[in-house]
């Protein structure tokens, strides 16, 4: 059977040992040269997935393991890349696996929102002080209508804003 077949909606074997923290699989998986670069059908890849979870060692096996390597930058059917998805849910420690990655921080999702923005919406101190400390010009209020400073504000960030 192919090993990057998927089901209904589009998960491969990948996608679903990625999603669920199943390190093992992975390794064999990509042992048998599944792909870490197909998407579901909502663009999600299997790197998505696992950002979204926290899961850090899973992050770092899709990038530097398999006959395929993730593409960091890859962005879902919403623009977003895995670091708009650990940036936004607060996980710091694959966020700075990203980073190191040099995961482009400036890529916009169908929001127009930035990692950054999203950390800021949601109260992720941790990552925001991690990118602007790692991209300082991001704060900068350029080419929006608004700056990470202001979405923290909107939603009582205050830990977020006093930084």
């Amino acid at each position: 059977p192919n090993i990057n077949c998927t089901d209904s909606s589009g998960y491969t074997a990948l996608h679903h040992a990625a999603l669920n923290g199943h390190r093992d699989v992975v390794i064999k998986l990509l042992q048998y040269e599944a792909s870490t670069n197909v998407a579901d059908n909502k663009g999600y890849f299997p790197i998505h997935l696992a950002a979204w979870k926290g899961d850090v060692e899973i992050v770092k096996i899709l990038i530097h393991h398999g006959p395929s390597h993730s593409r960091v930058n890859e962005q879902n059917n919403e623009n977003e890349t895995a670091l708009h998805c650990a940036a936004q849910y607060g996980h710091s420690e694959v966020v700075a696996i990203l980073l190191e990655e040099l995961t482009d921080p400036t890529i916009r999702n169908n929001k127009l929102e930035t990692p950054l923005d999203l950390a800021a919406l949601y109260g992720r101190l941790r990552v925001v002080k991690m990118i602007i400390n790692a991209y300082p010009n991001l704060m900068s209020c350029n080419t929006r209508k608004h700056t990470p400073l202001h979405l923290a504000a909107r939603n009582g960030h205050k830990a977020v804003v006093q930084e």
